[in-house]
């Protein structure tokens, strides 16, 4: 009854209220509503450490792919004055201070070469042979001892780094047409002194009539050959040191007899 009366009450009220005030009052209830639901705490976004993550790939996978591929070797002419991995075992297995050239005229390889010991006195010994396309030869050339110097017609002085002064480089023929004169003019430097022994360079001259497997040498010019001849140092110590490959891989333990 007292709720009856209280609702006719209001009725009667908001009849007699003007059509502005009604909507004054409306328009101030919406903007309540809005400023309470705005204040109300909204959930935090979800965490970082939550959100999911792609699979990590395994290193052994990627390894193995297929797609992958292995660099091939480097070519036989990369190498430090083009000595392959085997060649370098066996100069290095001499025990000796190894001389080889540090400047190499373009397009020349190494195409042979021996080491070992000599048959008489069992002295090492060891040579190094170069050629290019046109056929032009040359050689280094090791001896532990028994070295004789010669000349020939013309000589031009060596600035060697290593060697320092006091050597030549000979061309042309044997003077006054001695013994051992050559059909044409070559070019060999004097036998330079090392702490280990002697070393020189020969031209084609002496290549070709030597049992080193070449034939129909030309001569590189005297420059090119001062050049090589004045670029020769020691293999570097931290090449020689190297585990290198084995000339002939050994037995291993389980064929080894006691």
């Amino acid at each position: 009854m007292t709720f009856t009366k209280a609702l006719a009450t209001f009725s009667f009220s908001w009849q007699k209220i003007s059509h502005r005030k009604r909507l004054r009052w409306i328009t101030k209830g919406l903007v309540g509503a809005m400023a309470l639901a705005s204040c109300q705490p909204t959930a935090p976004p979800p965490s970082s450490t939550n959100l999911p993550t792609a699979p990590q790939t395994p290193t052994a996978a990627i390894s193995s792919s297929p797609d992958i591929k292995v660099p091939p070797p480097p070519p036989s002419n990369s190498y430090l004055a083009q000595l392959p991995p085997d060649a370098t075992n066996q100069l290095v297995q001499l025990d000796i201070n190894i001389v080889i050239p540090t400047y190499l005229t373009q397009n020349m390889n190494l195409v042979n070469y021996e080491v070992g010991e000599t048959a008489d006195n069992g002295s090492a010994y060891y040579w190094l042979i170069y050629r290019d396309g046109q056929n032009r030869c040359f050689a280094i050339e090791y001896a532990s001892e028994g070295i004789e110097n010669s000349s020939l017609e013309n000589q031009e002085s060596l600035d060697s780094s290593l060697f320092g002064e006091g050597y030549y480089l000979y061309h042309g023929k044997f003077p006054n047409g001695g013994d051992g004169e050559l059909p044409e003019s070559d070019l060999f430097t004097d036998w330079l002194a090392g702490d280990d022994g002697f070393y020189r360079l020969i031209g084609a001259g002496l290549v070709n009539t030597r049992n080193y497997g070449q034939s129909d040498c030309t001569n590189i010019t005297v420059d090119e050959a001062i050049a090589i001849a004045e670029s020769l140092g020691y293999l570097p110590t931290d090449i020689k040191t190297l585990e290198l490959i084995p000339t002939q891989p050994e037995a291993s333990e389980e064929n080894s007899t006691p």
